[in-house]
Order: structure tokens, then C-alpha cells, then sequence
């Protein structure tokens, strides 16, 4: 069957009244339904958080209590800070000798010291002979 057929055949029927008692159900479904007040209970969401926590509210609640705990026993078990002042005072004046006779045992086992910062400030190059001739042109 065609929908152009359907469409003439409901346009050929004519129109029949719904039964009395139908209506008087249907009507006062409608009007029982209007009569109920909006629960004060279960309001309806007003914002978008309310909405991302509807489905289970208690488990958000536990979750967050939950890390209310961690946080406020991570806060509890941290020491006090101690500061400590530092002296200027110099060093004694056995840890001087100390020292230098672990430099000197350090010289005697890598051999001859290296002489650190003698060498020539870095200058920026060209990468290439082609930029030379270019500019010798």
C-alpha cells in the first residue's frame, strides 16, 4: 500500500465522537494530575553542578569526605618546619686541611690538573663557505 492511498482512505472516513465515558476518563486523569502541588522534596536542578551530581549525590558525598580525611591526615603528620640560620663564621680550621689533602690525593690519582676557564670565549660562525662567497662577491 502506497502513503498517497493511506492519506485518501483517512480523508474519505469521517470523523466519529469519542465515547462519552472516554472522555470523562481522560478528563479526570488530567484534572487529578494538575491538582498534585510540586514536591518540596525533590526540587528540580537549578544549576549545572546540581545536575552533573544528580544521579548518586551520597557517592559524590563520600567521595569528598573521603578526601577530606586524606587531606586533613597529610596536614596532621607533616613535621613543624624548623628554620635554621646559617653562620658566617669560617670554616674550622681542621676541615680546611681536610680539604686540601683530598685535593691533593684527587690530583695524585687522576694525574696532571686541568686548567679550567682558559679557553676562548665562543664566537658565533657561519655554517656555511657559500654564505662567504656570497658576501666576498
Amino acid at each position: 500500500m502506497n502513503m498517497d492511498d493511506f492519506e485518501t482512505r483517512l480523508q474519505r472516513q469521517s470523523m466519529r465522537p469519542i465515547p462519552r465515558g472516554w472522555r470523562e476518563e481522560i478528563l479526570d486523569a488530567a484534572r487529578r494530575t494538575s491538582d498534585v502541588p510540586v514536591s518540596i522534596i525533590r526540587p528540580q536542578p537549578s544549576s549545572w553542578w546540581h545536575g552533573l551530581l544528580w544521579p548518586c549525590p551520597q557517592a559524590w558525598a563520600g567521595l569528598a569526605a573521603v578526601w577530606g580525611v586524606i587531606l586533613g591526615r597529610n596536614l596532621a603528620s607533616r613535621d613543624p618546619v624548623q628554620v635554621v640560620k646559617a653562620s658566617k663564621a669560617a670554616p674550622a680550621p681542621e676541615l680546611l686541611t681536610a680539604l686540601r689533602e683530598h685535593r691533593r690525593l684527587l690530583t695524585e690519582l687522576i694525574g696532571a690538573p686541568t686548567v679550567v676557564g682558559t679557553s676562548k670565549p665562543f664566537e658565533p660562525r657561519p655554517r656555511s663557505e657559500l654564505w662567504h662567497q656570497a658576501a666576498a662577491v
